[in-house]
């Protein structure tokens, strides 16, 4: 019946949304905390670290997940990444299971520019994964050393 089938694929992207959500997350916690014990070598303040639940639009579509912050003195690195979870939210432009952003901004009083769009999709392998988006398609896949570049927006003077 159509109920169940749609029940049963909801289920399937909903794991996949939350397996994709967690690998981004934890890339970046582990990232962070790398940051943090070089920074204390150095006799720097470790990263300020947070993490909220947000909303974010990407074109007529809402995205509904978290935004993960990391600041070093005045600067902040934004990773914001959900999927749309009601009907009037749309879709995941690009026929994607998700949608990532990070953002960079010079001062804690304005607002973070977007430096880099990620989206999650399913792998040949039934998988998912990260690839950041270049030219309105998937390119390359998101690492950790992929995502660690992007700290030195905030690390350097």
């Amino acid at each position: 019946d159509l109920a169940a089938e749609f029940l049963a694929l909801k289920a399937a992207n909903d794991e996949l949304h939350e397996r994709g959500k967690q690998w981004l997350w934890n890339a970046l916690d582990v990232i962070c905390a790398q940051i943090s014990r070089e920074l204390s070598d150095r006799n720097n303040p470790p990263l300020q670290v947070g993490r909220q639940e947000w909303r974010f639009k990407v074109e007529d579509s809402t995205m509904v997940g978290e935004r993960f912050g990391a600041r070093f003195r005045e600067k902040t690195l934004v990773v914001e990444a959900g999927w749309p979870r009601e009907p009037q939210h749309r879709f995941v432009p690009g026929r994607g299971l998700a949608l990532a952003r990070i953002g960079f901004s010079q001062n804690v009083m304005l607002e973070a520019k977007i430096v880099a769009e990620m989206i999650l999709k399913r792998r040949n392998n039934g998988d998912p994964g990260w690839n950041f988006i270049a030219d309105k398609k998937p390119g390359a896949g998101v690492t950790e050393s992929r995502l660690r570049e992007y700290f030195n927006l905030i690390l350097i003077d």
